[in-house]
C-alpha cells in the first residue's frame, strides 16, 4: 500500500530529506532548511527585537543586585501581635496597617460573644458542634444584615428620588400675581 501524503519532512522543506549513515561526526549541512527567520512586524515588537542595548554599567550592575538581596530583618515590618482569649481559649491574632488592634480586639468579642451564646443554648453539644453551630448563627446575623442595608437603600433611593421630583415640581413657571410683585419691588 501507497502513502498518499509527504511527510512533513519532505513537504515543507526546500530541498527533500536525504538520509545519511551514522557516524561518528554529524555534519547538518546537508539537512534542509526548516524554517528562516523573516522580520513580518513592522511595529514595536521587532524594534524590540533588532534594536542593540547599551552594555550595562557598574552602577546598573550593583543596582540590580541590590534590589535582588532580602530584606534585612530591619526593614521588614512584622505585624503587630494581639492576644484575645474566644471560648476560653487564647488566641495571638496578628495586626496590620488595614487592621488595627482595636478592630480585632472587637472581632474576637463578639465571636466570642456568638460562642458564649451558642454554648447556653445548647449545654450539651461538643465544642466541635457548638462552633458549627456558632458559625452559623453568625452567618445568620451577616445575612439578615446584608438584607436590612439593601433594605435601607432601597429606601434612600425612594426618597431622594421623591426629593428630586419635589424640587422640580417646585421650580414652576411663576403666577401673574408673583411676577407683577417682583417687577413692583425692583
Amino acid at each position: 500500500m501507497k502513502k498518499k501524503s509527504q511527510s512533513l519532512m519532505s513537504k515543507y522543506s526546500e530541498k527533500p530529506m536525504k538520509r545519511k549513515k551514522s557516524s561518528s561526526s554529524t555534519d547538518y549541512s546537508d539537512l534542509p532548511i526548516m524554517a528562516s527567520y523573516e522580520q513580518r512586524y513592522k511595529g514595536g515588537m521587532s524594534k524590540e527585537i533588532t534594536e542593540t542595548k547599551p552594555a550595562p554599567t557598574l552602577d546598573d550592575k550593583i543596582a540590580k543586585r541590590e534590589s535582588l538581596k532580602k530584606p534585612k530583618k530591619e526593614e521588614i515590618e512584622a505585624p503587630k501581635k494581639v492576644s484575645v482569649e474566644i471560648n476560653g481559649n487564647p488566641y495571638l491574632l496578628g495586626c496590620t496597617a488595614e487592621i488595627s488592634e482595636s478592630r480585632i480586639r472587637k472581632i474576637a468579642a463578639l465571636a466570642n460573644e456568638i460562642l458564649l451564646d451558642t454554648k447556653e443554648a445548647n449545654p450539651g453539644l461538643t465544642n466541635t458542634k457548638i462552633n458549627a453551630l456558632a458559625l452559623i448563627d453568625a452567618c445568620d446575623r451577616i445575612l439578615s444584615l446584608k438584607d436590612e442595608n439593601s433594605n435601607m437603600k432601597t429606601e434612600l433611593m425612594y426618597f431622594q428620588h421623591k426629593i428630586n421630583i419635589e424640587e422640580e415640581n417646585s421650580k414652576s413657571e411663576p403666577t401673574p400675581m408673583e411676577i407683577l410683585a417682583n417687577e413692583i419691588q425692583n
